[in-house]
């Protein structure tokens, strides 16, 4: 019984390695990625995680602090994120969930809009040159870039 299991294991094996080969693509670019897919696996892993908590929520508020991504790709730097038009740097303020899409029924994704998360950043200094309104800096993050 175990011989005929180590056969047949053999068997798989050398059957994925033939497969590897008419795929066109190197061991180290299969290897990177499977390491992707995998930080994109722990990435939303984390996602689901902490909105298992609250699984309704559609806001999640943290002035200062950082946004719960749903994927390792397309995260801002701090270059990305413009200054305020006071000259201050903006902060993370809040973002819109994608629980959101189901209160609003969307159930068609190629006529509607999709994202993963909407992150809002403000100013720092919350200034109050001008109108008492200004605008903010949005960030949208979908599911995937691919």
């Amino acid at each position: 019984e175990t011989l005929r299991e180590y056969e047949e294991y053999m068997r798989q094996l050398r059957h994925n390695q033939d497969q590897v080969g008419r795929t066109g693509l190197s061991e180290s670019e299969l290897e990177a990625a499977a390491r992707h897919e995998t930080e994109e696996d722990q990435q939303f892993a984390v996602f689901r995680r902490r909105v298992r908590r609250e699984p309704e929520q559609v806001l999640r508020y943290e002035l200062g602090g950082e946004p719960l991504w749903v994927s390792s790709q397309h995260v801002p730097s701090t270059e990305d994120i413009p200054a305020c038009q006071c000259g201050a740097p903006r902060q993370f303020e809040f973002q819109v969930m994608p629980q959101l899409l189901n209160y609003l029924h969307v159930d068609s994704l190629q006529e509607s809009v999709d994202w993963g998360t909407l992150a809002v950043y403000t100013c720092r200094n919350s200034c109050d040159q001008g109108p008492a309104y200004h605008p903010e800096f949005l960030w949208k993050q979908d599911y995937s870039q691919e």
